[in-house]
């Protein structure tokens, strides 16, 4: 059976830099994002700064999105970028990989690949919870 099936909500983003310390988190203070996996195999996700104001205090508004097929052994989830946004064509064609660890029942915890921000390597844990 495949966990992930279904509508997915981000709770949290954790940025630590590679001694363990916390950084900014990415997509503002009031991030929002929306993860959704069908049972065909599709997937698709949105993330973006949710803040009201335009644009807002700290500059410009963070903003992702992609889909594509994935697939899901258990533990890493395997993502085969088809489209993705105009700001980052270059994501299509490759493959996004995130481990994976459920937690407190309907939460998954999904580990992004460092990422360089602000000149600051990031590492990057998305928590969502699944609502559908």
């Amino acid at each position: 059976m495949n966990d992930l099936v279904g509508v997915w909500r981000l709770v949290d983003i954790v940025n630590r830099d590679a001694n363990g310390n916390l950084l900014r988190s990415s997509y503002g203070p009031k991030k929002m994002g929306i993860y959704m996996f069908t049972e065909e195999g599709r997937c698709m996700v949105v993330l973006c700064d949710g803040r009201p104001e335009i644009p807002p205090e700290e500059g410009e508004r963070e903003y992702t999105s992609y889909a594509g097929a994935y697939h899901f052994d258990g533990k890493t989830l395997y993502v085969d970028v088809d489209c993705s946004t105009p700001t980052n064509p270059s994501r299509i064609g490759t493959r996004q990989v995130r481990p994976a660890r459920f937690h407190d029942g309907n939460r998954v915890t999904l580990t992004a690949p460092p990422a360089e921000i602000n000149g600051v390597v990031n590492y990057r844990e998305l928590t969502w919870e699944k609502i559908a």
